[in-house]
């Protein structure tokens, strides 16, 4: 990241207006550490010239400005280049020059000796100027936004293409650059194969005083593919810092959506969408709820025919740091199902998705759980989670379950996650489990919030195409690792934020985005005061612009079904009839036994069966294990009614 470009290219121009003198500087510009700031005030005579002699020690930012009588040359140069005008006194043989009574630009420069010349070819000039060098900067890339540095040969040209998210809606584009040497910027629309902007010759972007002050360029998209060009002008290799940020009028959801299978249930995306036209909205929260009441669950898993399911509440923490800089995390709040058990496993992970490169450590994000790592697409990805830890609970449906994910920044620490849930139907329906509390270990932190925001993605780097979005998900999916499932299902979901009281989320779509596990055939309505999940056709799209719901509501209805459990008092009374029904008919065969014993033919027992996947003791007759849910292969070498063969 480039810290300190475009506040001293601002400093410069702000504090050196076309009126101002140099005099005037010195006291209103406060100096930074890494800065260093020099004025001077030379007399000309006409044809004569001067320089100042600028050392960079670091990888820099110069910038500079010149105050003049009359029109002047400003002309930054090399050694070599000095040495050429002195002799010739072709001031164009520079890195970059103006002729102006006011003059001013900024450059990024390597370690070594500059001249900033003043030449007065016709008249006498009295000249006052400032030069600033803030070594400020970092030209590693950047992991919180489109931002490279990179050399171009001479003549040459670099290509980046910008992200794919601008095929989405409109966009507003921001590039921001500096350079060693002169060049230009441009930018192509590859579905219409024009060129729809370039700049003139510059070292710093639209570096401009009137009529307003910027240091970038800010353009208007419509929807299409980018690509945008940097041309060396120069004869020297140019170093170049750039970085571009891409406003989308509104996110669009169905550009990573390619489903089925989808997760699918409810998600927050901070868009409206009233028969096309969309609107926006965002919300910071240190606190989602969700709510989940299940009536069916069965789930059989496309690949490996598993009976593991999923329900996520995903979410996106934004953490903003003392020094201006900024991490997105991904948290997801798991009920891991196995639905041929049944039992419920309360899961969690933690990804760090700020961009290119970005990683956990076992220092950097601490809980009950550890950090693992995999390859995805070819990239060595890092992930936290809790599968150390045990959570693992029976249930018997109807059942419910509230999901808490909340976020407590700890000043000089870090951001403290917690993850909850609440079994209404459970041995302590009203306390909440926090089966981990997650410290993502960040001394500088400022503040945090989980983020739902309609005009931005998460943060991609310059190697992937496109981010995720900051949104709020409450989905139904596959297990772990990517699985999609087929599902028996009939289920009310409700999603809420903490804003001073438990607020629903005002619009909800069908269809999540920001995670693998998918399923094939839950089609979603819209419900009183839920989302109605059940097995059918999926629609992918707007639910409603206006949910109203009220988790104290939906939970005094939870609470108040009807139980499959049978009350302790008839299972009593029934073990004991049973008891005695055993006895009598006991004592009656025994009796009878006596009597006809060597008239009775020997019954046939069922040889034994084994589960080849699990090796769990079988019914011979059985379809499907009922430990593991695999299968069973019949004698006559064939799979099961219904099912593919072997």
């Amino acid at each position: 990241m480039l810290k300190g470009l475009k506040t001293l290219a601002l400093v410069c121009l702000l504090l050196f207006p076309v009126a101002a003198t140099i005099q005037a500087l010195p006291a209103a510009h406060a100096q930074t550490q890494g800065e260093t700031e020099q004025t001077f005030q030379q007399y000309l005579f006409a044809g004569n010239y001067a320089y100042e002699t600028i050392t960079v020690q670091n990888p820099s930012i110069v910038g500079y400005a010149t105050n003049s009588n009359v029109s002047i040359d400003t002309a930054y140069m090399t050694s070599d280049q000095l040495n050429s005008f002195s002799n010739s006194g072709d001031i164009s043989n520079s890195v970059f020059y103006e002729n102006g009574a006011q003059n001013y630009d900024a450059l990024l420069e390597v370690p070594g000796t500059y001249y900033l010349v003043i030449y007065s070819p016709n008249a006498p000039a009295n000249v006052t100027g400032i030069y600033i060098v803030n070594q400020n900067i970092d030209l590693l890339n950047s992991s919180t936004s489109v931002a490279l540095t990179i050399t171009i040969q001479p003549g040459a040209l670099f290509t980046i293409p910008l992200h794919v998210e601008t095929l989405g809606s409109t966009s507003q584009v921001d590039i921001l650059g500096a350079s060693s040497q002169i060049v230009q910027y441009g930018l192509e629309n590859r579905q219409t194969q024009s060129l729809i902007f370039e700049s003139p010759d510059v070292t710093i972007t639209n570096f401009t005083v009137y009529p307003t002050v910027s240091t970038g360029y800010n353009l208007t998209l419509s929807p299409g593919l980018y690509v945008m060009g940097i041309q060396n002008e120069s004869p020297d290799p140019a170093i170049v810092y750039f970085q571009y940020t891409i406003i989308p009028a509104y996110v669009n959801p169905y550009i990573l959506h390619f489903g089925p299978p989808s997760p699918t249930g409810i998600a927050a995306y901070g868009i409206t969408n009233s028969s096309g036209t969309i609107g926006t909205y965002e919300i910071a929260t240190d606190s989602i709820v969700g709510f989940a009441d299940v009536s069916q669950i069965t789930a059989v898993d496309n690949g490996t025919n598993s009976a593991l399911a999923s329900l996520q509440e995903n979410t996106v923490l934004q953490v903003n740091n003392t020094d201006g800089s900024s991490f997105t995390y991904w948290p997801q709040n798991v009920l891991a199902f196995d639905t041929a058990t049944p039992s419920v496993t309360y899961r969690d992970n933690v990804l760090n998705v700020t961009g290119d490169n970005a990683q956990l450590t076992n220092q950097s994000v601490i809980g009950t759980g550890t950090v693992g790592g995999i390859i995805n697409g070819g990239v060595p990805q890092t992930y936290y989670g809790n599968y150390n830890s045990n959570y693992t609970y029976t249930y018997t449906l109807p059942q419910a379950w509230v999901l808490y994910t909340n976020e407590t920044v700890e000043q000089g620490q870090g951001v403290l996650i917690q993850m909850g849930v609440r079994a209404l139907d459970g041995p302590t329906p009203n306390t909440i489990t926090w089966f981990d509390k997650i410290t993502v270990e960040d001394p500088n932190v400022a503040s945090a919030d989980f983020i739902v925001n309609g005009r931005a993605y998460t943060p991609a780097g310059a190697d992937q195409p496109i981010g995720t979005y900051y949104d709020a998900e409450l989905v139904f999916g596959g297990g772990a690792g990517g699985m999609a499932a087929h599902f028996q299902l009939n289920a009310n979901l409700a999603l809420f934020y903490w804003d001073g009281t438990l607020k629903p989320f005002p619009s909800l779509y069908t269809f999540g985005d920001d995670t693998a596990e998918a399923a094939y055939n839950i089609a979603v309505a819209s419900g009183n005061g839920v989302a109605v999940a059940t097995s059918g056709t999926p629609y992918y799209g707007i639910l409603t612009n206006d949910f109203n719901s009220s988790l104290t509501t939906l939970e005094a209805q939870a609470n108040s079904k009807p139980s499959s459990s049978v009350p302790a008092v008839y299972i009593v009374a029934a073990v004991v009839a049973a008891i005695v029904v055993i006895a009598l008919v006991m004592v009656m065969r025994s009796r009878a036994s006596k009597a006809t014993l060597a008239q009775v033919p020997p019954i046939a027992q069922p040889a034994a069966a084994f589960c080849g996947n699990c090796g769990a003791q079988l019914d011979p007759a059985a379809k499907f294990c009922a430990n593991c849910g695999a299968p069973q292969v019949h004698d006559d070498g064939g799979s099961p009614p219904g099912q593919p063969g072997a």
